[in-house]
């Protein structure tokens, strides 16, 4: 009897361990979905940011050339603060020599070799996205085409520019995102001048990034992106 009664149990317990792993095989599928989907959407915001980053940063950070090279570099001269739609639809924004005054776009010019060599120019500024049905932005790098002038006119000419996409999709933000402040101390070397630090405008920048996954765990907000960059060759 006790015999019959240990392969009784034996076989119940069979079943019962049968049951327990087929729970643990559907809830490891039920959690892989899921699970692969996040690690998935975490390199999908890992890229993006990265690229983002590299692109942006490398750009926008070529505005501190602004007046490199230049005899006497000038506000509205060697760098120019517009508001609009891009080249050809700009209105130009006076920068003063103190304060701060905002618009959607700056374009600059330098020198090289310094004061003797040809003025290369280069611009950024936040424009609609054609392509977007969201009110999207993108913030365009602009180059000028081989050939093209540095002058303020040529510097609001649509045909003076190439154009490269920094970033494709910037969300609609506050208007006039590029701010320019005059008269800071925002050079390392300039500060050290005791009681009398050289001043000089700050560019900044702050953008609103689109979302790209806007579900889940992972959810990639419209965080911003702030930057600012001293040009330090400008007065």
């Amino acid at each position: 009897m006790s015999r019959s009664n240990s392969k009784g149990f034996s076989l119940v317990e069979l079943i019962v361990a049968m049951a327990v792993g087929a729970l643990l095989v559907l809830a490891a599928m039920i959690l892989y979905v899921p699970v692969s989907r996040s690690l998935v959407d975490q390199g999908v915001v890992g890229q993006q940011t990265l690229n983002e980053a590299v692109n942006y940063d490398f750009n926008v950070m070529n505005m501190a050339n602004a007046g490199y090279g230049v005899a006497t570099p000038q506000l509205n001269t060697d760098v120019i603060l517009v508001t609009g739609t891009g080249p050809g639809h700009n209105a130009t924004v006076a920068l003063p020599s103190s304060g701060a005054v905002q618009g959607d776009g700056l374009f600059w010019d330098w020198v090289v070799p310094v004061t003797t060599g040809t003025a290369a120019c280069a611009g950024v500024q936040v424009v609609p996205s054609a392509n977007s049905t969201a009110g999207n932005e993108r913030l365009v790098y602009f180059e000028e085409v081989p050939g093209g002038a540095c002058t303020p006119a040529a510097m609001n000419t649509a045909t003076n520019w190439d154009t490269v996409t920094l970033l494709p999709s910037v969300a609609a933000g506050a208007t006039a995102p590029i701010t320019v402040t005059a008269a800071q101390n925002c050079d390392l070397r300039g500060s050290q001048i005791a009681g009398n630090p050289v001043l000089h405008p700050v560019a900044s920048l702050n953008l609103s990034i689109a979302k790209t996954l806007t579900g889940g765990f992972f959810a990639h907000q419209a965080d911003q992106a702030p930057v600012s960059v001293c040009l330090r060759n400008l007065p």
